[in-house]
């Protein structure tokens, strides 16, 4: 466990020296920003946290993997990993560690949107266990954007084309939620419930239950599953190249 506890501090000094964090952080506040001025913090609205909550996703399936394209890649690519895997961590240490970093800063990115919540502290009174929920919803899909991220950074050295494919994969599971209203229950003759698969696969119904505040075992269990499922994908990317 001290081995990846080093591994990640290691990545939270290097994520916090980093200009691409920084860049992250700003085109993430300066969303989530315009979310809040022109759908919270404005004549008539409901005080609470829910849109911004919501909408968070549009953001995060952006920047996370902006966030994590180095993490494998640029070892790679400096060549560090092949004197990592002669020192006396394991894949897991180096896959453990490179999470918890990641996600310690990608906590930190959703605990910059608390300036919001002080100022609407100022002008109302928030359901708190309603924001309780939203940032339990928010830091379980971030787990798992960091995984997916995780993983296409491991699959090669360039980071580009690993900040590419992350992004691809979280608009694939962020997006069709948004039109899937306008898709047929079922699919030709075969009576396929494509709306129904649409809406369970894509992110927003399960973080749209946590920002109404209902915590359910479903949605818990959404997040986690993709994210061991990426993890473990990750370790068996790792495990491979080692012996190449």
């Amino acid at each position: 466990m001290n081995r990846v506890l080093i591994i990640a501090r290691r990545e939270i000094s290097s994520l916090f020296v980093s200009p691409i964090a920084y860049v992250v952080l700003f085109i993430f506040l300066l969303f989530m920003g315009v979310v809040f001025t022109y759908f919270i913090f404005s004549p008539g609205q409901v005080i609470e946290l829910r849109e911004l909550a919501d909408f968070s996703r549009f953001a995060l399936f952006f920047v996370v993997p902006l966030l994590t394209m180095s993490l494998f890649a640029d070892e790679y690519r400096s060549g560090r990993i092949e004197m990592l895997r002669t020192s006396p961590i394991t894949e897991f240490d180096l896959l453990l560690g490179k999470f918890i970093g990641a996600m310690s800063f990608y906590l930190v990115l959703i605990g910059s949107t608390l300036l919001y919540l002080i100022v609407l502290l100022l002008f109302g009174r928030p359901d708190f266990w309603q924001v309780a929920s939203c940032y339990l919803g928010m830091g379980l899909m971030g787990a798992m954007f960091v995984s997916v991220g995780l993983f296409f950074s491991a699959c090669t050295s360039e980071q580009i084309v690993a900040a590419m494919a992350g992004i691809i994969t979280l608009g694939a599971l962020t997006i069709p939620d948004l039109f899937s209203q306008s898709v047929t229950n079922s699919f030709t003759s075969w009576k396929i419930p494509l709306r129904s698969i649409i809406e369970y696969l894509t992110v927003g119904t399960h973080m749209g239950d946590f920002t109404r505040g209902a915590v359910e075992l479903t949605n818990i269990a959404y997040f986690a599953g993709f994210t061991l499922l990426f993890l473990f994908w990750t370790y068996l990317v790792l495990e491979s190249k080692k012996w190449r």
